[in-house]
């Protein structure tokens, strides 16, 4: 759905990086029956706001935490935080079908009209929404950032905050908590594991690439763990 794409908030992005800003992105798609629906037929210029308590990504993880969030998951939803609100508690992005992505998860109002926008900017209504919407953790493209790949640029950062978080605080003891990466095991894209004391995440489905020694440059260095 063209207004729905990540590349929809480039022309807000532009001018807000213009003014030294970082900006939210696109929020959250519809998925399921949810699809079924005819998209707003509204026209909208593009905007986006940065508002509300700016988190930092161990709050994040934090907050998806205690709403939820475990394992991959949690590390995930930070990074996908990051990636579509950098941590304001009431970033909005209003879109050209004129639908607002409200939030640090950047909830869509017109898609998810479920979630009110005292819940959407509330940072733990927020996680609970988006720890329902992405089934429990486990399914992220309802947010564009996440299909885009865009989260992936703060994969690393989001690691950092979980070991931090977990009393780990990277350095290579964050290892533990990941299955050793396997030859024989089949990937899909986000799956994480640990090899050679680094934590790596696939970027598709992938069976015997070594992380980082592939030419098709399967995983993502997330850093030591």
């Amino acid at each position: 759905m063209p207004a729905r794409t990540w590349l929809a908030a480039l022309p807000a992005a532009a001018l807000l990086v213009a003014l030294g800003a970082t900006t939210a992105h696109a929020g959250t798609v519809p998925t399921g029956p949810t699809a079924l629906r005819s998209a707003p037929l509204s026209t909208c210029t593009v905007t986006s706001t940065l508002a509300g308590d700016h988190y930092t990504p161990l709050q994040i993880a934090q907050t998806a935490k205690a709403n939820g969030f475990t394992g991959n998951g949690l590390v995930i939803s930070v990074a996908v935080s990051l990636a579509e609100s950098s941590g304001w508690t009431r970033a909005v992005l209003v879109d050209s079908d004129c639908s607002r992505d409200r939030g640090l998860w950047q909830i869509n109002s017109y898609w998810h009209s479920e979630v009110s926008d005292a819940q959407a900017f509330d940072p733990n209504g927020a996680a609970q929404a988006a720890y329902r919407i992405s089934s429990s953790g486990g399914n992220w493209t309802p947010w564009t950032t996440y299909t885009s790949g865009a989260y992936q640029a703060y994969m690393a950062t989001a690691q950092q905050a979980v070991n931090q978080l977990n009393g780990g605080g990277g350095g290579g003891t964050g290892c533990g908590a990941l299955s050793p990466w396997s030859a024989s095991n089949v990937y899909t894209g986000g799956a994480a594991v640990s090899y050679n004391g680094h934590r790596w995440t696939a970027k598709w489905w992938t069976q015997g690439d070594v992380p980082g020694a592939n030419s098709q440059n399967v995983w993502t260095d997330n850093g030591s763990c």
